[in-house]
């Protein structure tokens, strides 16, 4: 049987942020707060590893309190929010990605579809109805303008749950693409082999130190492979059923500190 790891013998807290570290209002509470302040003064390390495009990731070092680097875009980026710049680390095949978006719009012609290519976002208007998107784009089919850059396709099948549609995608990618979702009612497509567990392992070896010397946070099924990499994954208790399965341990939800309750514990706060 596995047990916590003492404080010593860690580098670096990784977490998610939508579901996992924000609570309530969506902000991330004082206490929470207090607790990441407290990382520094024992050595450690602190980034958010999330599914949010670096566009969408200014705000979480004034969140969190701390400048932190951020691992965006399921692990196929980096960002610096201090500076603005963003580093790509994986792509999709050009061809498997048009091929891949062909393929399901052809077994499901009311899909819709939008496409992250390194700072660039390009959505489907059908894609934008159906996630209940301002309607921004008159696109009606983003295959065409697709590049180089594509590093996550993003497929959305109305009147299926995430779960569903990763069902009904999945034995078409033919290991063309990593596929998961993070609760929401699209599924992303990745690069074959990229995910959260990529980019934190990128971002271990640039710091020189292990994965086992890691504890993460997360709460969707884009968090797995993460919370299996590192030396210790925790599943807030609002997870998805796959997440909490995969998790080493299970703290409280989200909207109960439930990631400050295990930092209080192991920098011995309680």
């Amino acid at each position: 049987m596995r047990h916590r790891p003492d404080i010593e013998d860690l580098a670096l807290v990784a977490t998610d942020f939508d579901g996992t570290l924000l609570g309530e209002s969506r902000e991330v509470s004082p206490r929470t707060r207090a607790v990441l302040a407290q990382l520094k003064e024992f050595g450690l390390e602190f980034v958010v590893v999330t599914g949010r495009p670096p566009r969408y990731c200014d705000s979480i070092p004034m969140q969190t309190g701390i400048p932190t680097t951020l691992i965006c875009a399921n692990g196929a980026m980096a960002y610096e929010p201090s500076t603005s710049t963003s580093t790509q680390f994986a792509t999709l095949d050009l061809v498997d990605a048009q091929n891949l978006l062909s393929e399901i719009r052809q077994a499901h012609p009311t899909a819709g579809f939008c496409v992250e290519m390194g700072d660039d976002f390009i959505a489907e208007r059908r894609w934008l109805e159906l996630a209940s998107r301002p309607l921004d784009s008159d696109i009606s089919d983003v295959v065409p303008l697709l590049n180089e850059s594509v590093h996550k396709l993003l497929v959305n099948v109305p009147n299926l749950s995430a779960d569903e549609t990763l069902d009904v995608i999945e034995p078409v990618l033919q290991g063309r693409a990593n596929i998961m979702h993070a609760g929401l009612n699209f599924v992303e497509l990745m690069p074959p082999g990229v995910d959260k567990a990529f980019g934190l392992k990128k971002l271990c070896e640039e710091r020189q130190i292990s994965l086992q010397q890691v504890v993460a946070f997360g709460d969707m099924p884009n968090d797995d492979a993460m919370l299996e990499a590192a030396g210790w994954g925790v599943a807030v208790a609002n997870a998805h059923p796959r997440t909490l399965a995969t998790a080493d341990e299970i703290t409280a939800s989200n909207l109960d500190d439930g990631v400050a309750k295990v930092l209080e514990q192991m920098l011995g706060f309680t």
